[in-house]
């Protein structure tokens, strides 16, 4: 039977991409980075920080750690949260489900500004775990992310639904043994969900019907 519904943060939860690009973009100016098109950003969707960071310190030859750098680019990101906007039909899924699944966040992006943007939406009281890709050791597509939520949690994979806008954030749930609702978007079409077991353009378009007939199919 499901018993939790674990959502991504960045392009499934929040319209959040657009900041993190400006401010990748400012923090790579800072180091004379100024060619930084948006074309090369969205490679990056269901990437990490830290493999953006690594990359342009490799190819560009920054003086600066990857920690340096992502916390540098994070205090930027961390001014913006405030202009956040929860994508379409996010609060009409968070209202339908909240109190009927346990409801959880796994997202490579970092516990606090994870805990601001919920704060920021008020929706921070509807989750029971909060899991930031500083809490792991091996970021999306890993499974490490999922498997440590579904733990915190005291679930099984079988037992969870994980709601991805990427390719690698879906093949992090899928490897952990849960079930995968795909919701691409402008930035992610292009993406191979081919492993997900339903694609919708909204996320409050998988509804009750569907969760239930997972939970039969596990009878």
């Amino acid at each position: 039977m499901i018993e939790a519904l674990i959502f991504d943060m960045d392009g499934t939860l929040v319209d959040s991409e657009g900041l993190h690009y400006e401010a990748w973009k400012k923090v790579l100016a800072d180091y004379n980075v100024n060619n930084f098109p948006f074309d090369d950003f969205v490679t990056y969707v269901g990437a990490s920080n830290e493999k953006l960071a690594e990359d342009y310190i490799n190819s560009d030859g920054l003086t600066i750690s990857i920690e340096a750098l992502v916390a540098e680019k994070q205090l930027i990101y961390l001014e913006m949260i405030k202009d956040i906007k929860l994508l379409p039909g996010v609060a009409t899924t968070i209202e339908r489900y909240y109190g009927t699944f346990r409801l959880a966040v796994a997202s490579s992006s970092h516990c606090i500004e994870l805990e601001k943007i919920l704060a920021t939406i008020n929706l921070r009281d509807c989750f029971e775990q909060v899991v930031g890709g500083d809490l792991v050791s091996r970021k999306k597509p890993d499974p490490e992310i999922y498997l440590k939520t579904k733990n915190l949690l005291g679930l099984q994979a079988h037992q969870c639904v994980a709601f991805e806008d990427s390719e690698a954030g879906l093949s992090a749930a899928k490897d952990a043994g849960m079930y995968g609702i795909a919701v691409p978007h402008s930035l992610s079409l292009h993406h191979n969900f081919e492993r997900a077991d339903l694609v919708v353009d909204r996320i409050d378009l998988a509804d009750d019907m569907f969760l239930r007939s997972l939970s039969s199919s596990l009878s």
